[in-house]
């Protein structure tokens, strides 16, 4: 019985200590999943109250200077950056460079409002010297060798493509500012790739701009922007993107045009600056002005130029080559009208003195004609009553040719 109860003991003992082993790694593994999950919850509860706050800055849009053409620059309120187009490819360089110079090392969105050249050529550069995160363009395509470039372009950066079309939204208000799209709308059908142009609304606390291509005026109309504190004027100031009903559906504060000076097309033109002014906004144009900069706090915007200038009305190609004809047609004119005056002129003297040549003709002949005296011994011719002739009783009479025939000389006292 004692080797029982001690066999029993130890193997009581041994038992003992096996289901204490088991327990001990069943604790720790259960401890350590137990762990596992407390921190994954914790771990997530404290994601879910740590919300990412993002401090909100200026939104500042530049509006670069790419002669004819369009091309600008969002920096938005969270650090990141909009780009909408970037003039004709030539422009390219100046929207790279001017990128480099805002510190640029890269582009959250890159928007080809629509396929002309004057608006994506420029986006070829830039794609091949920054990162591209997402890129936005219509539902419209344009055959030319600049738009296929274009394309290429993206397809080789393999970057993220949206179209764009009214209602949808680049960014949302949640992020503290909304980036919109208004335009075009979805039923769009036309030739005129200006009709697809995108139409963005940048809205930011308080303060609104608005960013329309080449959008015909009744597109932006429809698009029913409300009132907006900066608009970048449609087709660079014609006047088929601004006129009284763009100003009556935007109230804008301030207007910005981007051209050329000198331009071919007449931009900006005389009807849109007429708009402007029935409006009483304040118009700014890149080539008046330079680069220009807006700055919004969302409260009120403030507008930099690189230069001071004003924005007058441009002259279309066809305007200048009908006034240079009008010009051509008047120099013309004046020209003949001198050469008349001035043989006019030549005429009469010609006349005068040739009426003058036969006055003295015949002032001559009648000279010639003229009776004069003789004395009987003297060499003179005389007057009638010349008072050298007192003495002479019987003085000759004789013409005052025949006198000179004869070799007489004229009278130095008379002087006949």
């Amino acid at each position: 019985m004692k080797h029982i109860w001690q066999w029993s003991r130890s193997a009581i003992s041994y038992l003992a200590m096996i289901t204490t082993a088991t327990l001990v790694l069943g604790c720790v593994a259960g401890c350590s999943s137990s762990t596992n999950t407390i921190d994954s919850t914790t771990a997530g509860t404290d994601s879910d109250k740590q919300e990412t706050v993002v401090q909100l800055t200026d939104l500042k849009a530049h509006f670069i200077d790419v002669g004819q053409g369009d091309s600008e620059f969002l920096q938005l309120p969270d650090g990141k950056t909009m780009l909408i187009d970037a003039g004709e490819a030539a422009s390219g360089t100046t929207v790279v460079d001017y990128l480099n110079s805002q510190d640029v090392e890269a582009i959250d969105y890159l928007v080809a409002t629509h396929p002309h050249s004057d608006h994506v050529g420029g986006l070829i550069g830039v794609l091949d010297e920054f990162d591209i995160g997402e890129v936005w363009m219509p539902d419209a395509s344009e055959g030319t060798e600049t738009y296929n470039e274009f394309l290429d372009a993206v397809e080789s950066e393999d970057c993220e493509v949206n179209k764009a079309t009214a209602g949808e939204q680049i960014i949302d208000e949640d992020a503290g500012y909304e980036v919109a799209v208004l335009g075009p709308q979805s039923n769009i059908q036309s030739d005129d790739m200006n009709h697809y142009s995108i139409v963005l609304k940048v809205t930011y606390g308080d303060t609104a701009m608005l960013f329309t291509g080449d959008a015909p005026a009744a597109s932006i109309v429809e698009d029913d922007p409300g009132h907006v504190d900066v608009l970048k004027a449609a087709h660079h100031g014609s006047a088929t993107g601004t006129d009284a009903a763009v100003m009556e559906a935007t109230s804008p504060t301030n207007i910005i045009m981007s051209y050329a000076e000198g331009n071919d097309y007449g931009h900006p033109d005389q009807s849109a600056l007429d708009a402007a002014a029935g409006a009483s906004a304040k118009v700014y144009s890149t080539a008046a002005n330079g680069n220009i900069v807006v700055t919004s706090d969302g409260k009120s915007v403030t507008v930099s130029t690189a230069r001071t200038g004003d924005v007058v009305a441009g002259v279309s190609a066809e305007e200048k080559a009908r006034r240079e004809s009008e010009e051509k047609a008047r120099q013309e004119a004046e020209a003949q009208a001198a050469a008349e005056e001035q043989a006019r002129q030549e005429a009469e003297a010609a006349a005068a003195a040739q009426a003058q040549a036969e006055a003295q003709a015949l002032q001559e002949q009648q000279a010639q004609q003229e009776t004069v005296y003789l004395t009987p011994t003297g060499e003179k011719y005389h007057r009638a009553g010349c008072r050298t002739m007192n003495r002479t009783k019987n003085p000759i009479p004789v013409s005052k040719q025949e006198a000179i025939n004869r070799g007489y000389g004229p009278c130095g006292v008379c002087h006949p």
